[in-house]
């Protein structure tokens, strides 16, 4: 359960277009389910995408020969492609 504070002014002419107080009290609360129910599809998505980013990186550093690296091997060959890097344009 949840207590939300509106704006007065925006509550009172949406009030406007009901018959009754129950009536908006209803549409409110389907409006309210509807946002979450799209927040939560959305965050899914999100969840879902990047759960297979993981699993296409993982598939392209084993076909690599690079998943049992450390993360100081990895340190150590940023560092060797950015000296070599420095180098070149030298």
């Amino acid at each position: 359960m949840y207590s939300l504070t509106l704006n007065d002014e925006l509550v009172q002419r949406t009030r406007q277009s009901f018959a009754n107080e129950t009536d908006m009290t209803a549409w409110l609360q389907r409006q309210v389910e509807a946002l979450l129910m799209e927040y939560n599809t959305k965050q899914q998505t999100i969840r879902r995408n990047a759960r297979a980013a993981i699993a296409a990186m993982r598939h392209q550093s084993e076909l690599n020969g690079n998943s049992e690296m450390t993360l100081e091997d990895i340190n150590n060959e940023i560092y060797q492609a950015r000296q070599a890097r420095k180098v070149a344009v030298q």
